[in-house]
């Protein structure tokens, strides 16, 4: 009996912990079409102090239509979500929103939306 109590805690703290840290994140719809289609996309959230350090998250390619998890931390504090597409011979093309920006924008159309044209590099 005490085995089973204690199996029972740990199961219950580890299912609060879950539960806990997946109200933290956001659902964010993305759209993202490119001229010509084919980009691949990345994205990261970086606060003030580590702007140029943060990973970069891998999406997909487009044309993309997805839901990725976004800390919600990130809206209200002066954190930059930045994307970026990229595709061989043409240059990166880069969105940055301040968290605020970000929330509101999605908040207001249900999703962002990014459609970039690339521009072929002179390499």
């Amino acid at each position: 009996p005490m085995r089973i109590h204690l199996a029972l805690l740990v199961w219950l703290a580890a299912a609060t912990l879950l539960l806990s840290s997946c109200a933290s994140k956001e659902a964010v719809k993305i759209k993202i079409h490119t001229d010509p289609e084919g980009s691949h996309i990345v994205y990261r959230v970086a606060d003030d102090y580590q702007t140029d350090d943060a990973p970069w998250i891998y999406l997909g390619v487009t044309p993309y239509q997805g839901v990725t998890q976004i800390d919600k931390s990130s809206f209200d504090k002066g954190d930059t979500i930045t994307f970026k597409v990229m595709r061989h011979g043409y240059l990166d093309q880069v969105k940055k929103w301040t968290g605020a920006q970000f929330q509101e924008e999605h908040d207001r159309e249900g999703m962002m939306f990014w459609a970039p044209r690339l521009f072929k590099s002179g390499k």
